[in-house]
């Protein structure tokens, strides 16, 4: 547990975990969105919306009621995408986003209710979500898979833009003993309006692409977790991995 309190206090530093620092690249859109204009905001909003929607779970489990989970997550993209050339004119290869999360199950009928967000350098993200047991294993029956679904909605803003991102995911695991293989598919809805760009604040990009992911979650000790993954991210390579307490 003091390990798992000590990486949450360090989340900062893992904006550089990556081989870029995420947000630096965000403070030449002003310049890059006076130079392309319009055009180029869908496919900035894709690869934004891409690397937040792949936080939004590590396992077809829910929680269930009274659980309580907490940690954290990072995904970052190789690369932008070939269209999102606001990145590329700014000389980004790896991005990515750190998040915190906590979710606790409600009573009756069994969905969980999850809160994230994250802040660093101006840069911030704040949303929540539900996810729903479809179907759910035991311990007679560990090889059914666990199957969930949810939806998030986030709120984004920046110096220069601001944007909300929506989310559906279907996910699903084998709950099996330390090594728990999961798969998931999601859809991302990205808008990314501009602001504090003279001559440029109706600007507004809105776009919905599909991601995909394979990961596996260990759980070498009760309670904790650690997990990693690799997305299809609108047609781009991501990689996923977090960890966590689930009581």
């Amino acid at each position: 547990m003091k390990k798992i309190i000590l990486t949450l206090c360090m989340l900062p530093l893992l904006a550089t975990a990556v081989k870029a620092d995420p947000f630096s690249p965000f403070t030449k859109f002003k310049a890059q969105i006076q130079a392309l204009g319009e055009s180029k905001l869908k496919p900035f909003a894709a690869d934004l919306g891409g690397i937040l929607g792949a936080n939004d779970f590590n396992s077809g489990r829910a929680i269930g009621f009274p659980g309580f989970e907490a940690g954290f997550a990072v995904t970052a993209q190789a690369k932008p995408s070939p269209e999102n050339t606001i990145l590329r004119n700014a000389k980004v290869k790896a991005f990515g986003l750190p998040m915190l999360h906590a979710g606790a199950a409600l009573p009756v009928i069994g969905a969980d209710v999850m809160v994230r967000g994250f802040s660093y350098s101006g840069f911030s993200i704040i949303g929540g979500g539900l996810r729903y047991p479809v179907m759910k294993s035991g311990t007679l029956t560990m090889f059914i898979p666990d199957v969930s679904v949810s939806a998030y909605y986030d709120v984004i803003k920046y110096s220069y833009f601001k944007g909300t991102h929506m989310s559906l995911d279907a996910a699903a695991s084998f709950n099996i003993p330390v090594v728990k293989p999961y798969v998931g598919v999601g859809l991302d809805r990205t808008t990314v309006d501009v602001s504090n760009v003279p001559g440029f604040n109706k600007l507004s990009g809105t776009i919905s692409k599909p991601r995909y992911t394979l990961g596996v979650r260990l759980s070498p000790l009760p309670l904790l977790y650690v997990y990693g993954a690799y997305n299809i991210l609108h047609d781009q390579k991501g990689y996923s991995f977090g960890a966590g307490a689930k009581f």
